[in-house]
């Protein structure tokens, strides 16, 4: 923002209730108001930002009770969203109106503490010392759960992203701000420096979730530490050289690159860890799967993103996966591949019960005969689900081979609607549509086919 735009900041006001208002709506029933300051926060802190600032305009008790509240502080303008998105509201008013929306809440707001701060509009490195002071609010009241996500609504980058202050995160003997109470970080196109991730974990010593989304600073992700109390590790970026993690406490891990040349994985000492999302737009999956391997056994829902334009598959020797119960491909690719041999992920898992494909068609197919695989019979799938149905050779191979696997299937769910393909005719999907329908004779026994 512009430094002649910021002593014209809009000051968005609380509606006022008038004395004849109040009373004429008094309610001789009403005993809700009769309670307690403290209980009345505390009831006022379970409802959505939104609706706890509507209760001012209640009565004049009511009026400034919503500034005490303790739970979450959240900002969004889906409806400016919108109007921008389709340029029938200019960027640079909607990012004036609602940084003046954001500064008049949180200047009114009294709390000692909050449970959560989440902002989510099209901001960028412009509007930096605004997010910086906010960043500081919620620091200074104990902020548990801090989210900012300034996803671009034009889709390009107009000047350089926001860059996560490191002055916030400095070891504790040089940094003002306690940040013992943060438990979750989610930082999306919002830039982060490797040294900011190293302070991060440092000194945020009970940080359970950390997500980051698009920074264009983060190349080398280090998670180690014994101590540490990390559950949950999101990473996509597309600058990626070296991914290693190493924590006791992790539960849950995804890593989506989309940069050519796959980072050093290192993935060890993590026990706990059972659900896995890992994405690799022009890299092999081997390179995310086998540092794995020792975790494999262990898990219980894994998801893989991939792009496949060859017959050709690199899957590491894969340990017996006893406890995995839900797996999901999600498979950008043409006609021309085969994904059968993702197979042995499948037979690697005797206890699968939910398996599901979302197949993005990126290129214009070539018909080719399908394939075949021989599968293991098994009575534990029960549920498939395949998105992008096409009735190709590729969806239709990998059908075969599920319905010969699941002797004991319960339901198969169907999508015909074509994902990322460019001038899919109504024609093609109605011909998608009735090759779904002729799945029915194929399946087991009392097998439900539902199609979306």
């Amino acid at each position: 923002m512009d430094g002649d735009e910021e002593s014209r900041l809009p000051a968005n006001t609380v509606e006022h209730v008038s004395p004849e208002h109040e009373e004429r709506n008094k309610d001789p029933q009403d005993m809700i108001s009769e309670l307690p300051h403290e209980i009345l926060v505390s009831i006022l802190s379970l409802m959505t930002f939104n609706e706890a600032v509507r209760t001012s305009v209640l009565s004049r008790r009511w009026k400034k009770l919503w500034t005490y509240t303790t739970g979450s502080l959240d900002f969004e303008d889906s409806k400016a969203e919108h109007d921008i998105s389709h340029n029938t509201k200019s960027l640079r008013a909607g990012r004036f109106k609602f940084i003046g929306w954001v500064n008049r809440m949180l200047s009114l707001h009294q709390g000692s503490s909050i449970r959560e701060l989440r902002v989510r509009f099209d901001l960028n490195n412009r509007s930096r010392r605004y997010v910086d002071e906010w960043v500081a609010v919620a620091l200074a009241k104990r902020v548990r759960n801090l989210k900012l996500d300034f996803l671009p609504f034009l889709r390009k980058f107009d000047s350089p992203r926001y860059t996560f202050p490191s002055e916030f995160i400095l070891p504790s003997a040089t940094c003002r701000y306690d940040l013992s109470c943060l438990r979750s970080l989610d930082l999306k196109f919002v830039n982060v420096t490797d040294e900011n991730l190293d302070c991060i974990l440092s000194n945020c010593p009970f940080l359970e979730e950390l997500v980051i989304v698009c920074s264009e600073l983060l190349s080398h992700i280090k998670v180690k530490g014994s101590s540490l109390s990390l559950k949950h590790l999101f990473i996509y970026s597309s600058n990626l050289t070296t991914f290693e993690v190493s924590t006791p406490n992790l539960v849950s891990l995804a890593c989506h690159n989309t940069s050519k040349g796959g980072p050093r994985v290192l993935i060890e000492n993590a026990p706990l860890l059972t659900s896995v999302a890992l994405g690799a737009l022009y890299d092999p999956v081997s390179i995310y799967l086998h540092p794995l391997c020792s975790s494999l056994p262990q898990l219980e829902d894994l998801h893989l993103h991939m792009n496949f334009f060859k017959d050709v598959l690199e899957i590491p020797q894969l340990p017996v996966l006893f406890n995995l119960r839900s797996l999901t491909w999600l498979v950008q690719t043409s006609d021309t591949a085969s994904i059968l041999g993702l197979t042995s992920l499948i037979e690697a898992a005797p206890f699968l019960r939910h398996f599901e494909l979302k197949l993005e068609w990126t290129e214009p197919w070539r018909r080719r005969n399908a394939k075949r695989v021989n599968a293991t019979p098994n009575q534990y799938l029960k549920e498939v689900k395949i998105l992008g149905f096409r009735g190709y050779a590729v969806d239709s191979e990998i059908i075969s081979y599920l319905l010969e696997r699941a002797t004991m299937l319960e339901e198969i769910v169907v999508d015909p609607h074509a994902y990322l393909t460019e001038g899919t005719s109504m024609e093609e999907e109605q011909a998608a549509r009735k090759k779904a329908e002729q799945l029915k004779p194929k399946l087991p026994h009392a097998a439900k086919l539902i199609i979306l």
